[in-house]
């Protein structure tokens, strides 16, 4: 045989390949090709797979389910919440709507409305475990969001911050905390407020709250104990000697339930009040359902 046919039986040999294998795979006919290994493409992907262990693998699929299961819950909650703000326009309640958090950060907040102060007494440190510290932060990023969305918002004070105390830990978590519009201080309550100013706010106060006074600094307790530590913040105002009240629930509302509020709920409701809104709607709207809460009947207006 010639040189020249064995040049074309080469090319042919190159050019047809044998099996359905090698049909598949990129046809190299230069040696040095051949000879490099191929980085990327079905061949790396199969070759990593097979270098793979079970358990590597198995994880790598669950991954891939949960990245699945995640969009379509975000799909769900989007149409979920698109369906309650169309019932509730249809039934005349009121749609939570705001400014979006571009806006919020560009805004500067205007207590020039503002009547009242409120103060967040966070001087429990010894009486929580970490869990309920943590939780109690997050109460404050709350009240902090509320402020900021509220059309007559309040000057806001977080005091008693112990230094290195497990509440400062937990609230560093949240970078520029120091740069929120919140006056966060480690003193006392009575080191920075007027004693004639301050009113603190608790359940078991035989005082009720029917309006609020211009100029007041109402005092909400930073403790979270699932009421282990029941009458304390009552006990703390009457040594202080400040006065104390609470709201009115029972007043306005019948609750079958507890009447123990969180943190932010207590701003809230104070938020609703100060911007002019009646007791009985407010507290209906910040109540959570799962205290059952109804209206009390033929109540006169305490509109502040």
């Amino acid at each position: 045989m010639s040189q020249d046919e064995n040049a074309v039986d080469a090319d042919a040999r190159c050019a047809a390949p044998d099996t359905v294998e090698q049909a598949e795979q990129p046809i190299l006919c230069d040696k040095k090709e051949q000879d490099q290994p191929a980085v990327n493409g079905p061949l790396a992907d199969e070759t990593t797979g097979a270098n793979m262990s079970k358990r590597q693998r198995k994880k790598l699929l669950k991954l891939a389910n949960w990245e699945e299961k995640k969009k379509a819950k975000r799909l769900k909650e989007k149409e979920k919440y698109k369906l309650k703000k169309v019932i509730a326009i249809e039934q005349g309640l009121p749609v939570r709507s705001g400014p979006s958090r571009k806006e919020l950060k560009r805004r500067v907040i205007d207590y020039s409305q503002a009547t009242i102060e409120i103060a967040v007494d966070l001087s429990f440190d010894c009486m929580m475990i970490d869990k309920d510290v943590a939780k109690c932060v997050k109460q404050l990023l709350r009240m902090y969001t509320l402020n900021r969305r509220a059309p007559r918002p309040v000057p806001l004070h977080f005091t008693g911050i112990v230094a290195d105390g497990a509440v400062q830990r937990h609230l560093s978590r949240y970078d520029g905390y120091k740069h929120w519009d919140v006056k966060v201080s480690s003193s006392p309550l009575l080191d920075i407020f007027p004693r004639d100013r301050l009113v603190y706010l608790t359940s078991e106060s035989d005082n009720v709250l029917e309006r609020l006074a211009t100029n007041d600094v109402y005092v909400i307790g930073g403790l979270v104990d699932h009421n282990q530590h029941k009458g304390h913040c009552l006990r703390l105002a009457q040594e202080l000697g400040v006065r104390h009240a609470r709201l009115p629930l029972t007043e306005h509302l019948v609750i079958k339930t507890r009447t123990i509020l969180t943190i932010n709920q207590v701003f809230e409701i104070m938020l609703h009040i100060h911007a002019g809104r009646d007791w009985q709607s407010t507290l209906l709207e910040v109540l959570p359902q799962r205290k059952g809460a109804v209206p009390k009947e033929s109540l006169p207006s305490a509109n502040p």
